[in-house]
């Protein structure tokens, strides 16, 4: 059966254009150039997918969201919406009136087309149920509105701590605008970098390519390497790493990502597609702010999942009390970890990550217990057929924990 697209936008030219390339592609498309025309088309001929124009005269695409999310025959139909405006207001109003996703304009054709396929199949899987979806990745995000909160060495130790108690391989991304630095952190030099992802068209930007650019760390990383030419960041889209993330979805268990301290598109686009965002604090007034208003901007695009917060003791004394920061941010700390004088800045300097030193240290064990607890719940329920010497020391110190606190027979 031929899927259906409604595209709506005041533009005749624009219309033609995403018209003739998605009948191309092999879609039945109709068109609207307002939204009372839209609204009735998609009413009567229900189609299976919608993209919609924001900057629409009369009745602008966010109200044309809206009164489609009110229309049973209509309510679930996924709905892209295609718009030159890209604030966290603008993005916050849509997905706010219904919108599944949130493409800016200017894109590049072939994008709006793998965008559309992703998201089409994507409405097919859940109407299937959850026993005919796949497994895809659960991604991480690691994200601070402060700088040098600690970002770049969780999201590190985060991503080999996967690896190493899953035994598995953990794409780790450096999204750091404008320049990361998780390869002078894993002592690497990645051949491919954000630079050639840019560079590449995305046509072109399959699951096999994307993989391919992945630089592999003895942990069991795969690093994406940050930009190296600062004059390509302005290519790096929201769209380009909604798509990245889509096609490593299907090929890994876990991708950790790690943020620049802003809410730039790239890093909402990167905020947006966490199963988990993880935001380590450090004990200070200026760290309280920014994580107070970064968790209010959260509520306000409806993430659902509270972030994992940790505690982040980066120096020795004189920072704000556990409890003052908690009553401040209206929200408990999943982790607190301790100040461990020069322990971070060797494995900075070496690129030697902390979780790779050794296994009896309570800072390792307290990393690797972190990383048990943010891995996927399913995953937890049931023993690997090869479990590795992480896997085994974290089930002992469960085991150990479930049994102290078990009452004593009287």
């Amino acid at each position: 059966m031929t899927e259906k697209i409604l595209v709506v936008d005041d533009s005749k030219l624009m219309t033609r254009m995403i018209e003739d390339m998605l009948k191309q592609s092999g879609y039945e498309v109709m068109s609207a150039n307002d939204g009372p025309t839209a609204l009735k088309l998609a009413s009567e001929w229900v189609p299976n997918l919608i993209l919609l124009d924001v900057m629409m005269p009369d009745m602008d695409g966010f109200e044309v969201c809206r009164r489609l999310r009110e229309m049973e025959r209509v309510a679930t139909v996924p709905i892209i919406m295609v718009t030159a405006k890209s604030s966290i207001a603008d993005k916050i109003n849509g997905f706010e009136v219904g919108a599944d996703d949130y493409i800016t304009k200017p894109f590049e054709l072939p994008e709006l087309r793998l965008r559309v396929s992703a998201l089409l199949k994507r409405s097919q899987r859940l109407i299937a149920g959850p026993a005919a979806a796949p497994k895809p990745a659960r991604i991480i995000t690691v994200f601070s509105l402060r700088g040098g909160s600690g970002c770049t060495s969780l999201a590190v130790n985060l991503a080999a701590g996967l690896a190493k108690l899953w035994g598995i391989h953990v794409p780790l991304l450096d999204l750091a605008l404008p320049f990361g630095v998780c390869d002078s952190m894993l002592n690497l030099q990645p051949r491919y970098r954000l630079d050639d992802v840019v560079n590449k068209p995305i046509v072109e930007l399959g699951a096999d390519v994307i993989t391919g650019y992945l630089t592999a760390h003895e942990s069991g990383i795969q690093l994406l390497g940050g930009f190296s030419d600062a004059t390509l960041i302005d290519r790096f889209s929201e769209n380009l790493v909604t798509y990245v993330l889509e096609q490593l979805r299907s090929r890994f268990r876990y991708i950790v990502i790690d943020t620049a301290h802003d809410f730039t598109p790239p890093t909402i686009a990167a905020l947006d597609g966490a199963d988990t965002i993880v935001i380590p604090v450090t004990p200070d007034i200026n760290a309280a702010r920014l994580t107070y208003n970064a968790l209010h901007i959260f509520d306000s695009l409806g993430y659902q999942e509270e972030p994992f917060l940790t505690l982040n003791w980066t120096f020795s004394q004189q920072g704000i009390s556990r409890i003052q920061l908690e009553k401040f941010l209206k929200q408990p700390f999943n982790l607190v970890m301790p100040y461990a004088a020069g322990v971070w800045s060797q494995a900075i300097n070496t690129g030697v990550p902390v979780i790779e030193g050794d296994p009896e240290s309570p800072l390792v064990a307290m990393l690797e217990d972190m990383v048990w607890r943010l891995s996927d719940p399913i995953m937890q329920k049931s023993k690997p057929d090869n479990p590795t010497p992480t896997w085994q020391r974290v089930s002992q110190r469960i085991r150990s924990s479930h049994s102290a606190e078990r009452p004593k027979a009287d």
